[in-house]
């Protein structure tokens, strides 16, 4: 038996449903692939998040050796199960990804996610104006 990896497109159907503005069904427990942002507290800056596929591809035939996983990515550590962030995930594009992972580095108040920002106190330049 042949077993082939899933194909790039196949795993990302589901966010780029999302993120061109269909609605996709969401199910509890059922993460997708793609690349999202959340908050870790309520008023806590946006955190990237990405969820992907990890396999093991044997080179010489493009078989996978084991079974497909999906793992977690939470401000670019390992974040354990993707399910238990799956509910509160807003969908981006991978272009709004990379900002914020970049946005993130440039100002230092948004590098500790379990803590809330009072704008009002400190306020921030918009995104993009650096």
């Amino acid at each position: 038996m042949i077993r082939r990896p899933t194909s790039l497109a196949s795993s990302l159907a589901w966010h780029r449903a999302a993120v061109t503005g269909e609605e996709p069904p969401r199910h509890d427990g059922l993460p997708e692939c793609g690349w999202f942002k959340r908050r870790m507290i309520k008023g806590g800056p946006w955190v990237p998040v990405r969820i992907y596929l990890a396999r093991q591809i044997d080179s010489a035939t493009g078989e996978l050796t084991e079974d497909e996983r999906l793992r977690c990515e939470v401000e670019g550590l390992d974040g354990g199960d993707p399910a238990e962030h799956w509910t509160y995930l807003t969908p981006i594009t991978r272009e709004e990804f990379n900002h914020l992972v970049d946005y993130r580095l440039r100002d230092s108040r948004m590098l500790d996610a379990r803590q809330r920002i009072d704008l009002s106190q400190s306020p921030t330049l918009p995104q993009g104006i650096f």
